[in-house]
């Protein structure tokens, strides 16, 4: 997140009161599953971003050491460290987050719009059929033509539950089908097809406190609307209300941003084996 987009955040946290709040509750089991004691093991975790047009990050309590720190994208970034972890032993670390959520989207200067806009892996904005389509729900003002780009992917395209591997935008757009990921993958090709920046964000949507489990992680798309990134989850039916629900955790990017990589979730640099 650039200097100016967060002062823009700041400013907006301070003069838009929160519409909810949220605990955010997670067990991390960590397991050394060999019979030797492994040394200097790292794992790194999304939390929460720290703020974004709907949420403010207020607090993290971690039960055992750790480092956080926030990359370019504004991503949360956890460090836990071990320095030694004995033979077939595991741990187990809870973390809680506290959230201050928004049901308006705060408006924030987008000063360079490229990155949001240009065809990568998975975001195909650029494939003939994708544009083709983009061309026929082209309406006369941006807010129209998203009208129409989600009733579109919301209606045509069948929820195949998860999918293990990604299929991307082209793809989902030929088999009409897919899961979460490619009903963002799509609206965002689709999106950027018209010139309108979008972007896919992975995390949780949850109504109130809540424990969330891996299988319930989520993607959907943000769309550069009026000034302001806002909701658009052509599965899960949202678009044009309140998205207080939405918790994001990691905006998609084609390059590394931090140690994850490009990881979705977490990241190990050893041999421990991690459960959420």
């Amino acid at each position: 997140m650039s200097a100016d987009v967060a002062a823009d955040v700041a400013r907006g946290r301070e003069a838009l009161a929160p519409a909810a709040t949220r605990q955010l509750r997670f067990t991390l089991t960590l397991r050394n599953p060999t019979g030797l004691a492994l040394t200097d093991q790292t794992v790194w975790l999304y939390l929460p971003m720290k703020d974004t047009t709907t949420q403010h990050l207020a607090n993290v309590r971690v039960s055992m050491p750790h480092e956080l720190s926030q990359d370019s994208l504004g991503h949360s970034v956890l460090r836990l460290s071990l320095p030694t972890v004995g033979p077939f032993t595991s741990k187990v670390v809870t973390v809680q987050a506290e959230l201050a959520l928004r049901q308006e989207a705060m408006r924030v200067t987008l000063i360079d719009p490229s990155p949001w806009l240009k065809a990568e892996r998975w975001i195909e904005c650029d494939d003939a059929e994708v544009r083709a389509l983009a061309a026929t729900l082209q309406r006369s003002t941006q807010s129209e033509t998203l009208d129409a780009i989600y009733d579109w992917v919301s209606s045509q395209l069948v929820y195949a539950g998860y999918v293990a591997d990604p299929l991307g935008a082209r793809l989902a757009l030929q088999k009409r089908w897919g899961d979460c990921t490619e009903y963002a993958y799509l609206c965002c090709a689709l999106a950027r097809a018209r010139g309108i920046a979008a972007r896919p964000v992975g995390g949780y949507v949850v109504n109130g406190s809540a424990a969330p489990r891996a299988e319930d992680y989520h993607d959907w798309t943000e769309v550069y609307l009026d000034g302001a990134w806002r909701v658009m989850d052509a599965q899960k039916r949202c678009w044009r209300q309140p998205a207080e629900d939405y918790i994001a955790f990691r905006v998609h990017q084609p390059v590394a941003t931090n140690a994850l990589g490009l990881a979705a979730r977490f990241k190990v640099d050893g041999s421990l084996d991690l459960r959420m």
